[in-house]
């Protein structure tokens, strides 16, 4: 039987490891470079932070066939096995879209690693793949703080007129029916919690303002399907968000109310998010701390050597609070990098990207029109 995840000193620490997109492929060495860089940031990540819990916040692995699948979630688990470090997961919207497409196949084969707690560590589970794992004392007696895992789906149907899916009103359910039968056991009071899933809720643009496209030359980004033709960037005056956002959120069009859920039941203190491989600001709405997660991967778009892991930690000296941070590639391992080479190893942010995209490619009239070329490629890669 697994150890329940519990307080040691006083405090637990969670990694968030964002959208690594690992497939089996190995052959070339463009494809060994990308595995090093990945295993390079991994591995540096897990020495310097020494989590309680590592969780893979979707786009995780995929496969065509049970070896492929197989193949693709060791390599990313390895570094967390060879550390005994407990390991949750939640499904992305490209996990499944594979031949190996069933959510058991790949939970069956996450859960050969002995100190996974995917699915089958909670009496709480869907057939999505939602669960929750509490975090005990450090007596081990008493639970202290709930975690939420939900899979927040792929593509919408049509006539929600959103380009990605949400969490269903069914999972909604659930998470309330559960959230209170642990009040019940709880005296009556909600468990204070955190909630991980892939796509963001639409409220993360409430830590936005929109703007001109002139932004686009500094912090400013182009809206992503419904908000297409919009410009926006971080509302720093008006809200506490802090962090960067390279990309504008790609959340659902269509709003099913997940969010006031939360705020119903009372009990999520933060969500956080993968998706949006350039973002990983973070500020509060409603009371409710929204977090993104940057990618963790080298298969797909980043910007230099920002790829990085989230940390977050809980203190049970204040359990309405918790403290949350990136550590990136560049500050962990340095430039020491296979995949990405020449003076990409020296942007520091989308922005010195456009620029230097534009420089390279066109010539310095060019770097006006590049902000914009980027967002068209992204529209067409996401």
């Amino acid at each position: 039987m697994k150890e329940n995840l519990k307080f040691k000193n006083g405090k637990f620490k969670m990694m968030l490891v964002g959208d690594p997109h690992e497939k089996a492929a190995d052959e070339t060495e463009r494809e060994q470079a990308i595995i090093r860089d990945y295993l390079r940031l991994q591995n540096a990540a897990l020495d310097a932070i020494r989590p309680d819990l590592v969780i893979f916040m979707g786009d995780n692995a995929g496969g065509n066939t049970p070896e492929e699948l197989r193949k693709s979630i060791e390599r990313i688990v390895a570094p967390v096995k060879e550390r005994n470090i407990p390991l949750a997961v939640v499904f992305g919207n490209h996990d499944l879209e594979k031949k190996m497409g069933a959510q058991k196949e790949h939970i069956d084969i996450y859960n050969e690693y002995e100190n996974c707690r995917f699915t089958n560590a909670s009496p709480f589970v869907s057939e999505d793949g939602d669960y929750n794992l509490f975090i005990y004392d450090e007596e081990n007696k008493n639970p202290l703080y709930n975690l939420w895992f939900l899979y927040s789906g792929n593509r919408a149907p049509k006539e929600y007129h959103s380009k990605y899916a949400f969490v269903k009103d069914e999972q909604i359910v659930w998470y309330e029916d559960a959230c209170k039968k642990i009040a019940e056991q709880n005296g009556g009071k909600v468990l204070p919690a955190l909630l991980f899933q892939h796509i963001p809720v639409p409220e993360e643009y409430r830590l936005l303002k929109e703007t001109t496209p002139l932004s686009m030359l500094f912090d400013g980004v182009v809206g992503l399907n419904g908000k297409k033709g919009k410009y926006f960037a971080l509302d720093r005056k008006n809200t506490d968000v802090e962090g960067y956002m390279g990309e504008a959120p790609c959340t659902p069009d269509y709003n099913n109310g997940q969010f006031d859920s939360w705020k119903k039941m009372g009990d999520v203190k933060g969500a956080f998010f993968g998706h949006d491989h350039l973002n990983d600001f973070v500020g509060t709405v409603d009371g409710i701390v929204l977090g993104q997660c940057k990618l963790s991967g080298f298969r797909q778009y980043g910007d230099g050597l920002m790829q990085g892991v989230r940390v977050v930690e809980l203190d049970t000296s204040d359990l309405s609070k918790f403290h949350t941070y990136m550590r990136y590639y560049r500050e962990l391992v340095g430039t020491d990098c296979d995949s990405i080479q020449g003076s990409l190893k020296w942007l520091r942010d989308r922005q010195s990207v456009k620029l230097e995209t534009s420089l390279k490619a066109l010539g310095v009239a060019a770097a006006v029109a590049a902000p914009f070329v980027l967002a068209k490629a992204l529209r067409r890669k996401k």
